[in-house]
C-alpha cells in the first residue's frame, strides 16, 4: 500500500470480523445495508467499493475508514481496537506467509474473544456494573 490509498483488504477484514461478530450473514448485511451482494463479492475480491458503500457499510459495522488510509495521521483522537492493532501488524509483518497470517489472526481472535472481558461486567470475578 503506498501512502494515503485506501487499505481495502483491511478494511474488508474488520467487515468480515464485524458480521461474525453480531452473527449476521453477507446476506443479512446486503439487506441491512442496500449494498449490493455482487459488491460484497468483488469487496472479498479485493476491489474498492463505491463512496455511498463504503460509507454505509462503515455506519453498520462502525468502522472509521479513515483508519484504513496510509500516511495520513489519526486526528480524532481515538485508538483502533486492540483486535484491530493486532490484525494491523499481522497484515504487515514481513516474515509470515498469506496463509501462516490467516492462521494467526483466527487464533488472535478468538483467543481475544474468550479472554475479554464484557464492558458491563469488569474484571472476571467481580460483580463491577
Amino acid at each position: 500500500m503506498t501512502a494515503k490509498e485506501f487499505d481495502n483488504e483491511a478494511f474488508y477484514a474488520a467487515l468480515e470480523r464485524s458480521v461474525k461478530d453480531r452473527g449476521a450473514t453477507w446476506k443479512a448485511l446486503s439487506q441491512d445495508t442496500g449494498v449490493s451482494q455482487t459488491t460484497l463479492t468483488r469487496m472479498g475480491q479485493g476491489r474498492k467499493p463505491d463512496a455511498a458503500s463504503l460509507a454505509t457499510l462503515s455506519a453498520w459495522a462502525r468502522i472509521n475508514p479513515a483508519d484504513y488510509v496510509g500516511g495520513i495521521e489519526q486526528t480524532n483522537g481515538e485508538s483502533p481496537s486492540t483486535l484491530e492493532q493486532l490484525a494491523f501488524a499481522v497484515r504487515r509483518d514481513t516474515v509470515l506467509t498469506e496463509a501462516a497470517k490467516q492462521q494467526l489472526m483466527t487464533i488472535l481472535e478468538s483467543t481475544y474473544r474468550a479472554l475479554a472481558t464484557p464492558p458491563s461486567t469488569g474484571p472476571a470475578g467481580s460483580d463491577v456494573k
